[in-house]
């Protein structure tokens, strides 16, 4: 019996410690992960190797089974297809060390197996099933202790997210001052188009009342210079007339001279 007592001491010793070690245990402070909405995801999948890379990285190559892709020569590697990534791969101790063919450069990934493994210290795992409840709810979120990591994933996550919103604004407010921009152009277009066509009417109708005048200057000068023909004409018929008249009255007096001197002749011969 004394036996059994103790154990239930410490029993009950046990589970006090344990209750004042819940006691003692401060909520953990729990975070929502938003779900991606991918809007970089379509940034690096259309992402395809450019010709202009060839000289600015002379050991890259096309990949010509995937344009998303490029191949060092040196690494004998695929490397997706953009310009940071690049970048980064050759500054790389491994990439260095096969461009130079020397061995004085140490690989990255040899110098962190050489490197000894610095001891974790194990600490006490928290007992958070009593201190968390379950908090997966009707939207299916899941939440989880919060960390500096995910904290800065957060922050950058929301901070993209409203400079895309930003930028979306930005674009819509463009769009509206370049569509009002091109009605005021339209417009004043319509205005100078209409100008111009009554500026040209006014020209063509100007043109025709000259045109118009000249025709009638003209006009005028063709009757005058007809009725000056007439008039020569008439005046040479006159003198033709005239000249036809005397000639008959000389005819007749010649006829009339002819016949008296036949008479004359007839009577002297009776």
């Amino acid at each position: 019996m004394a036996d059994e007592e103790s154990d239930t001491d410490e029993n009950m010793t046990e589970h006090d410690d344990n209750d004042s070690d819940y006691e003692e245990e401060k909520p953990v402070k729990s975070k929502r992960i938003k779900r991606s909405n991918g809007k970089w995801k379509l940034y690096y999948e259309n992402k395809q190797f450019k010709k202009e890379w060839l000289e600015l990285f002379p050991w890259v190559e096309e990949d010509h089974n995937d344009p998303k892709f490029a191949k060092c020569t040196a690494c004998n590697k695929k490397i997706k297809a953009h310009k940071g990534i690049l970048e980064t791969h050759q500054k790389t101790k491994r990439h260095l060390k096969n461009l130079s063919g020397s061995d004085d450069i140490e690989d990255d990934e040899e110098q962190q197996q050489q490197q000894p493994k610095k001891e974790v210290k194990s600490e006490p795992r928290m007992n958070t099933a009593h201190a968390m409840p379950n908090m997966m709810g009707e939207d299916q979120f899941s939440f989880f202790t919060e960390s500096p990591i995910d904290a800065a994933h957060q922050a950058v996550t929301t901070l993209i997210d409203k400079l895309v919103e930003k930028y979306h604004e930005n674009r819509l407010e463009n769009l509206k001052v370049q569509n009002d921009a091109m009605l005021q152009l339209n417009q004043e277009r319509a205005n100078l188009l209409r100008e111009e066509n009554q500026r040209k009417l006014e020209l063509s109708m100007q043109k025709d009342e000259h045109n118009k005048e000249v025709l009638e200057t003209h006009m005028k000068y063709l009757a005058q210079q007809h009725e000056i023909k007439i008039n020569a004409m008439e005046d040479e018929r006159d003198a033709k007339l005239k000249a036809v008249e005397q000639q008959l009255v000389f005819a007749r007096q010649e006829y009339e001279k002819k016949v008296k001197l036949l008479d004359q002749q007839l009577q002297y011969i009776k």
